[in-house]
């Protein structure tokens, strides 16, 4: 089971995501990763994010968006509005396997731009623009 996280701030109306650059390949992924022991999916993503981003969650802020399941494994995505926008730099594992050609640039994005990157796993995007607009309108 893999965990991920949307850093969103709605006043911005941007997410943070990690844009990577791998042997050649360009893309984008939301924060997060595989857990450990008998960690929840929870634990993970408040574990994952503070491991590569630095950033402290507290699991109650932290909202289930959906899960998607395909022939490798899980990954549960939840979101977490952040009141502020600041310049997270990469940390954790992911600053050690970092060099010249497996990059990691967490980036925000606007929201509306979510279907104009490469955004994976493929179809991602919508299911979070999506799952944000429907919250957004909730309120």
């Amino acid at each position: 089971m893999r965990a991920r996280v949307v850093l969103y701030n709605q006043k911005a109306d941007k997410v943070l995501l990690i844009h990577r650059t791998k042997y050649g390949r360009d893309y984008w992924v939301v924060p997060g990763g595989g857990s450990k022991g008998r960690e929840s999916p929870q634990e993970t993503a408040m574990r994952e994010i503070h491991e590569e981003l630095g950033i402290e969650l507290v699991s109650t802020n932290l909202e289930y968006l959906f899960t998607k399941t395909d022939q490798i494994e899980e990954q549960v995505f939840f979101c977490e509005q952040i009141p502020y926008i600041a310049a997270p730099k990469i940390g954790g594992e992911e600053k050690k396997r970092q060099n010249s050609d497996n990059l990691y640039f967490p980036s925000w994005i606007a929201v509306d731009d979510l279907l104009k990157v490469n955004l994976l796993p493929t179809a991602i995007g919508k299911a979070i623009l999506t799952a944000i607009k429907t919250n957004n309108n909730k309120g």
